[in-house]
């Protein structure tokens, strides 16, 4: 499947992600999931924003979101999520539009 990832309403500019066929679930579920992994204070990553020792904030980008999907759901299949192209200013809108 391949997603159209926004930063912003204005839909500008698009992340385009291959998604693996492998994933059963819908896109929106898969994207709730990867926001709930990332914005539990439990979890140690590299995109936590630490002031005076406390997690604060989450710095990330859709290549996050790749690597999460590669790293807790693609684990043992061969075929990976991906992006396709960054910052592109077209994209077929009859693919899936996520804002991240």
């Amino acid at each position: 499947m391949i997603v159209n990832c926004f930063y912003d309403e204005n839909m500008e500019f698009a992340d385009i992600v291959y998604i693996p066929d492998c994933i059963k679930c819908n896109v929106e579920e898969l994207q709730n999931s990867f926001f709930n992994w990332l914005f539990d204070e439990n979890n140690d990553h590299d995109y936590w924003i630490i002031i005076n020792g406390k997690k604060q904030a989450c710095e990330y980008g859709i290549d996050a979101f790749v690597k999460w999907i590669n790293d807790t759901i693609c684990i043992a299949q061969s075929d990976k999520a991906q992006i396709i192209e960054s910052n592109a200013k077209e994209w077929d809108s009859e693919h899936i539009n996520l804002i991240f």
